[in-house]
C-alpha cells in the first residue's frame, strides 16, 4: 500500500480507498485479515491513530469487522453492492480529473476527446 502525502487527500481516506479497491478487485477476499494497525502504521510511517480511523470507516461502511484481540477482517460483499461501490470509486476519480481540468481551463469537449483517445488506445 502506498500513500501520497502531497495529494491533499487525507491519509486515512487514501487507506480506506486502497483497501476498498483491494476488496473489489479480489486481492482481499471475505474472511481475509487486514494488516494490524501497528503493522500498517509502521509500514506507511504514519501515526497508528490514522490507521484506526481508516479501519473504523471501513467497519462503519460494512466492508470489514474487527474482532477484539484478533484484528480486522474483510466481510462478505454482495455482488450488486460491489458494483455500486466500484462505480462510486470510478466516479470520484472522474470528478477529480474533471476538477483538475477545470483548474487548467480545459473544456468539456477536450476532456471528452482525451477520454475517448485513452479508451481507444486501451482497446488495442
Amino acid at each position: 500500500m502506498k500513500i501520497d502525502i502531497q495529494s491533499g487527500i487525507p491519509i486515512y481516506l487514501q487507506i480506506t480507498e486502497q483497501i476498498k479497491l483491494s476488496v473489489l478487485s479480489g486481492r482481499y477476499r471475505s474472511g481475509d485479515r487486514l494488516p494490524s494497525v501497528r503493522e500498517l502504521a509502521v509500514g506507511l510511517r504514519i501515526n497508528p491513530n490514522t490507521v484506526v480511523k481508516a479501519y473504523q470507516m471501513l467497519k462503519d461502511e460494512g466492508i470489514t469487522d474487527s474482532r477484539p484481540g484478533g484484528g480486522n477482517f474483510v466481510l462478505a460483499q454482495e455482488g450488486g453492492d460491489m458494483t455500486a461501490q466500484s462505480e462510486d470509486i470510478i466516479m470520484k476519480e472522474f470528478q477529480a480529473v474533471i476538477d483538475k481540468a477545470g483548474m487548467l481551463n480545459v473544456s468539456k469537449e477536450r476532456i471528452n476527446k482525451l477520454f475517448q483517445k485513452i479508451l481507444s488506445e486501451r482497446k488495442g
